[in-house]
């Protein structure tokens, strides 16, 4: 089932291939609310794409990488590129119910 949700949460991305199922965006690994309602996709670009299936919009967030669910709070893990590997992780939430991200529409797919 996290196959088909993250594959319907790709192709509303920007620049998704309308008629290349085939070609799909690269990326590095997802997350799915489990309700389905939002997916964390982390991309090739180190940027965590963020796509509300039910309300057909998506966010962009860089400052780090996803690390789960909790409900409609992504927990997601900073990336700080300076720090030595036994640096301590820290951590940050999206509550994803708030309109206080940067949504934008989702491309729109006949």
């Amino acid at each position: 089932m996290l196959h088909e949700i993250v594959t319907q949460a790709l192709s509303r991305l920007p620049d998704a291939p309308a008629q290349n199922a085939s070609r799909p965006i690269p990326f590095r690994y997802a997350y799915a609310s489990e309700d389905g309602q939002y997916v964390a996709i982390l991309g090739q670009d180190r940027a965590t794409y963020v796509v509300d299936l039910k309300q057909d919009r998506f966010c962009r967030e860089f400052a780090g990488a996803p690390c789960g669910f909790s409900g409609h709070v992504l927990e997601m893990e900073l990336e700080d590129r300076a720090a030595s590997p036994s640096a301590h992780v820290r951590h940050f939430d999206l509550d994803l119910d708030r309109d206080s991200l940067d949504w934008r529409h989702c491309t729109r797919l006949t």
